[in-house]
């Protein structure tokens, strides 16, 4: 099994530089853009973690016409969620051809696709275009610091990844297939736990990401309990109103454990956030957010209420975005200023 990586940020590189590692059997391609890429296949990519400090070589490809995909390849999109729906496109007409180079179909047709990202909205989207659908909730601290450099906080396990399929007709081949990513991941120092009802706890993991905004947008040393405690009280409440099954607190800490003791890493500063955070850093120019707390707005929107705190949360975000300020620009003050 190979496996293309389908987007070159904090997540899509640290699974691929873990594969390249330690599953030379399976080793990945990474799809990556500009000077990310032009630095992963000049140098290799720089991964370093509370142990360890490698440069790891990586095949690299920036667009799917570099790439003939395989029957025996499965994609991981590990992008944005405001960026997904493109590359979902990008990919899902590509021609797939068996062993002997005969085309067997599209990748929509017959490839598995595994989305590794936050929120609960890119499952859907693949859905539309992907036959076989599986969902990947994220534990993982993961950093993209410059183009080629990558960075996690937690050893020797790197991070731990919820798996269970989402759409499409359930088939034999299921328990094959994710028993051996299973076996590879793991191997690359990852833990995977298979799960019937993978929405359950991407739904949960969606009430600890709408924190994230607050983190971009005052910086991830900043105190903000009342606000982190506004937002997910609020969230929680909209999704049992909306009759959403998440993933209970105490189902969460049994699986964590206690993997995610966050260390230092030398050289490297311990003031860092999440994915949020580092869009607002690298001057993106966008941010997630709209599909994360945004998430919770829609919800309450389409079941007659209102989510005035995450509104909040959600605008000031995107606006800090596209007016690329820097994260960390707003006080907490102000922040408590927007809060209903």
């Amino acid at each position: 099994m190979r496996y293309v990586i389908i987007g070159a940020g904090a997540i899509g590189g640290a699974i691929a530089a873990r594969l390249a590692q330690h599953s030379p059997a399976h080793p990945p391609l990474l799809i990556a853009r500009g000077d990310n890429a032009q630095a992963i296949t000049r140098n290799g990519m720089r991964f370093r973690s509370p142990d360890d400090d490698a440069s790891v070589p990586i095949t690299v490809a920036t667009a799917p016409n570099e790439v003939s995909l395989r029957d025996d390849d499965l994609l991981v999109f590990a992008t944005k969620t405001h960026q997904v729906q493109t590359a979902l496109l990008d990919w899902v007409d590509q021609p797939v051809q068996d062993a002997h180079g005969a085309t067997i179909g599209t990748a929509g047709e017959t490839l598995p696709v595994f989305m590794a990202l936050n929120g609960v909205e890119s499952e859907r989207l693949a859905a539309r275009l992907f036959k076989h659908v599986f969902g990947i909730c994220v534990w993982m601290p993961a950093v993209h610091l410059a183009p080629g450099d990558f960075a996690v906080r937690i050893a020797p396990v790197t991070g731990m990844f919820i798996v269970g399929r989402y759409s499409g007709e359930a088939s034999d081949g299921d328990e094959g297939l994710l028993c051996t990513l299973r076996e590879d991941w793991e191997a690359s120092t990852f833990r995977i736990h298979i799960v019937d009802d993978i929405m359950r706890w991407k739904y949960a993991k969606l009430i600890g990401n709408l924190g994230n905004a607050v983190q971009a947008l005052i910086g991830p040393a900043t105190q903000a309990a009342d606000v982190l405690d506004a937002l997910r009280d609020e969230g929680r409440a909209v999704l049992e109103r909306a009759g959403l099954d998440m993933a209970t607190n105490t189902e969460e800490a049994a699986l964590r454990g206690d993997l995610f003791r966050v260390r230092p890493i030398p050289g490297i500063t311990d003031d860092l956030g999440g994915s949020s955070w580092q869009s607002l850093m690298r001057g993106s120019g966008s941010i997630e957010t709209d599909y994360l707390n945004g998430e919770i707005v829609m919800i309450a929107r389409l079941h007659g209420t209102a989510a005035p705190a995450n509104e909040a949360a959600q605008n000031a975000a995107r606006i800090a975005a596209a007016q690329r300020r820097e994260a960390g620009s707003m006080s907490i003050d102000e922040l408590r200023a927007l809060m209903p």
